[in-house]
Formats: C-alpha cells, structure tokens, sequence
C-alpha cells in the first residue's frame, strides 16, 4: 500500500520543502492549506501520518487535535511548529502541550531530512499491519 502524509501548512513554501522531504522518505504528500481542507481530506481517504503545523491562519491547531483525531482515526501524529518573534515562547508551549496531548511525534522547526527519516520509520512501525493487504 502507498505510504501517504497529509501536511496541514500554511506557507506554501515551506509545504513544498516539507513535502518533498516526505517524498524523499517514501511517502506520497498531500499539503492542506488550512483546517476545512485538512478536515475534508481526512474524511475522503485513509492517511499513513498526519503532519499538523500548529500556528494556522490565527488558530491554534491544538485547539482542534480532538477533531484530528476523531476523523484520523488511528492514523501517528507529528506536530511541527516554529518560534514567533513577537512570542519566543509561543513554540515550546505549543510543543509541550502537543507532547501533554500525546501526539506521538514532535517536529520543531527547522528540522532536516533525517528527522523526517526517523519520524517515517516510526510511523511506518505503528502502522505496521494496518497498511498491509489481508486477504
């Protein structure tokens, strides 16, 4: 089965960076612009990994994880996000409630191709059978 990661973020360039990281690691990225988008692909199709940036246009992607994760179903989370000049703060929070929530991947950025390696591996591991074909 096609390995696949849906990748909410809303820079366009850093999707396109982050997607063909995912691309390189095996995976088929799909990128998602904002929350109904990602919402919208979680509901038509099944995903190996969902990748949330947690800053989204104003939002606190964190506020919506239980809605995540109700359409994601059993799908491994990794949580990314970046420092804010008017709030240095602001990404440890965000990584620390990410990791008080349980998700089950941490990405800070900048990150680098062997991070995304690592968290593939990972996800690929907790998947194991699910994206296998029993007949």
């Amino acid at each position: 089965m096609t390995k696949t990661v849906l990748i909410l973020e809303d820079s366009r360039t850093q999707a396109t960076i982050i997607g063909k990281l995912f691309e390189r690691a095996g995976y088929t990225p799909t990128i998602a612009m904002d929350r109904s988008a990602a919402m919208a692909h979680l509901r038509d199709d099944l995903w190996s990994l969902l990748v949330l940036d947690v800053f989204i246009a104003g939002e606190n992607t964190l506020e919506h994880l239980d809605a995540y994760r109700k359409l994601a179903k059993d799908t491994p989370i990794a949580v990314m996000t970046a420092g804010n000049r008017d709030n240095p703060l602001a990404a440890s929070q965000a990584l620390n409630a990410a990791r008080r929530a349980r998700v089950q991947f941490l990405l800070p950025k900048p990150f680098n191709f062997d991070d995304i390696q690592q968290i593939c591996a990972e996800a690929d591991a907790l998947n194991g059978p699910r994206d296998a074909l029993y007949l």
